[in-house]
């Protein structure tokens, strides 16, 4: 598994799925997506991928500040958001539930979301991404996000859990 970026200049990192995440034994963790994958990671169990009730969307709202919950779509930027945290749906301007990535996300971070939730469903592996792009005032942002395959109650991975940090470069 390696790293993406957006300007392609980052060298790759490596991620194992069978590992958690490192969070340094601490509980006061501050990377979104090394907590995300945390609970993602503990959700499995002795699975392979979690299914939606161990992942316990319906849980602590603090907790989904920054996290994200997608059911993909054969056409992937049609892809939809069913559950997401305020922090995101504030950042991305999300009025509602049922938007696409297309109709959400900015281009440039739209096909890369689009590229590693697929890479994600096709290896069954979480897919780190991180990069720059442009919000809509024409703004550098800098961001890293974690996609990670989650199915229903079969064994068909349909849902992609994440979560998306991001800074403004002023």
């Amino acid at each position: 598994m390696s790293l993406h970026s957006l300007d392609h200049t980052a060298e790759p990192a490596s991620y194992s799925s069978t590992e958690p995440l490192d969070t340094n034994e601490s509980t006061d963790e501050r990377r979104a997506t090394t907590r995300a994958g945390t609970v993602w990671h503990d959700a499995r169990g002795a699975e392979d991928h979690p299914t939606l009730a161990n992942l316990s969307v319906s849980g602590d709202m603090k907790e989904w500040h920054d996290r994200f919950l997608i059911r993909s779509d054969r056409h992937m930027p049609r892809s939809v958001f069913i559950a997401c945290g305020e922090g995101v749906q504030s950042n991305w301007q999300m009025e509602r539930l049922g938007c696409t990535l297309e109709d959400i996300l900015p281009g440039e971070l739209c096909d890369r979301f689009t590229d590693g939730c697929s890479e994600s469903l096709a290896t069954g592996s979480p897919v780190p991404i991180e990069g720059k792009y442009h919000d809509d005032e024409s703004r550098e942002v800098l961001f890293r996000c974690i996609l990670m395959p989650v199915r229903a109650m079969n064994d068909k991975i349909d849902f992609i859990y994440g979560a998306y940090s991001h800074k403004v470069v002023h």
